[in-house]
């Protein structure tokens, strides 16, 4: 029996997951008490050992094995005929762990053969059980497995971290986020250390079921237990943003940076936005403008429109005229050319505030009456009073604009009057 020994070892799988409830006929209502003393009767139950006939065929399986002929030795055992319910078990087992990775919906098969009758040995039966919600997991059967894990915890008793770590997988694949909350829970708890993985999970499950403030605490959580993992300071910064925490957001992604671990342009987006959030828009424009520098953000027109807009909101108004004309020139952008505009007028460049309004003019940009008024503006402070005239003839138009635009007529013959300009 020492080759025998040698096989089923050689075939053990390293899974740690359970069978279906259909193996252990205990009642889920039974006490800790009954279920203890039900587990210590099996586990002294006497072991039994295969027939003399069974044992020829296992040990010319045996040897085939040993010669790497594994479907030599699979044609052995499967040619088997057994005399007791225990050599059957006994060799459905083995079967089943010749099919995993070939076959594994017949080996699920030949497993659930074996332990069935629960005849074998306490070890063999409990790894025969772990086995089959391996398989099963592997074969995305995950509500299977969930039951199989469940079962396998019944018959030995046992808890165990990876076990509910991969029930709480299994919950995950089906997208039932809430309940998957529960076993990684007891994982965390069993584990005799911090496990990333675990607390991804975690992570995943709340996320999935919209329990933000939960996954903003796993994250504070993971950040101090795997400060080395730059993802998830950048996941933490990101749930209190969607929870409006912009002040903490703000801090956790300015710890990030420091350590280095914003990289990308995703990260530094969300770093500017976070800035621009807490009112800091110099800080966001200047930042999103050297990451266009450098290459990290793409230059297109959203980005640079984002950097017009915070420094105009910084009161840079040259810098966000300059911005603004970049976004303009890129794409042939009316919208943008009429910001420059604005933001030129604002720091009182008329001129190229005009080219910039006529450009958008041009472009056929949005709510042109708009332009116009602006134009008026423009050429009135140059005093170029029949120019600002004809902007507000223009602007008249717009029926939003006609009264501003008639005072503006009214006020440019004044004033043209009082300058000697004839209109």
């Amino acid at each position: 029996m020492t080759k025998l020994t040698k096989l089923s070892s050689a075939l053990a799988i390293a899974f740690a997951l359970t069978a279906g409830s259909f193996y252990v006929p205990a009642s889920l209502a039974e006490t800790a008490a009954q279920q203890q003393q039900r587990i210590q009767e099996r586990k002294d139950r006497r072991s039994q050992v295969v027939t003399e006939r069974t044992g020829r065929s296992l040990t010319r399986a045996i040897d085939l094995y040993n010669e790497d002929q594994i479907q030599e030795a699979l044609k052995v055992l499967l040619d088997t005929r057994t005399s007791s319910d225990f050599d059957r078990a006994f060799v459905d087992r083995l079967i089943g762990q010749l099919y995993v990775g070939t076959d594994n919906t017949k080996a699920i098969d030949y497993l659930q053969r074996a332990a069935r009758p629960d005849i074998l040995s306490f070890n063999d039966q409990a790894a025969t059980l772990e086995n089959i919600g391996n398989l099963l997991l592997q074969e995305e059967k995950y509500q299977q497995a969930i039951e199989a894990y469940r079962a396998w915890m019944r018959f030995t008793g046992e808890e165990r971290h990876d076990v509910y770590f991969r029930i709480a997988g299994a919950f995950l694949q089906m997208e039932q986020y809430d309940n998957a909350v529960q076993p990684i829970n007891r994982a965390l708890a069993l584990s005799d250390e911090p496990r990333e993985n675990y607390y991804q999970a975690k992570l995943s499950a709340l996320y999935g079921a919209q329990r933000i403030p939960e996954a903003t605490q796993v994250l504070e959580q993971m950040v101090t237990l795997f400060p080395d993992s730059a993802q998830w300071w950048f996941y933490l910064g990101n749930t209190y943003q969607m929870q409006e925490e912009f002040q903490k957001s703000l801090s956790a992604l300015r710890v990030a940076n420091i350590l280095g671990y914003l990289e990308s342009r995703t990260h530094f987006q969300m770093f500017g936005q976070t800035f621009a959030n807490n009112e800091m828009s110099f800080k966001a424009a200047a930042l999103f403008e050297q990451k266009v520098k450098d290459g990290v953000i793409p230059e297109n027109r959203q980005i640079l429109m984002a950097i017009a807009s915070n420094y105009q909101a910084a009161r840079e108004y040259a810098k966000a005229a300059e911005f603004y004309g970049r976004a303009g020139q890129l794409d042939n952008d009316a919208e943008a050319f009429r910001r420059q505009g604005e933001a030129l007028l604002s720091i009182q460049r008329y001129r190229n505030a005009i080219t910039a309004f006529n450009r958008a003019l041009e472009l056929n940009v949005e709510n042109p009456g708009r332009v116009h008024m602006s134009l008026v503006a423009a050429h009135f402070y140059l005093e170029q009073y029949p120019q600002a005239l004809a902007a507000a003839q223009q602007a008249r138009r717009d029926t939003a604009l006609a009264r501003q635009a008639r005072s503006w007529e009214d006020y440019i013959r004044d004033k043209a009057k009082m300058k000697g300009v004839t209109l």
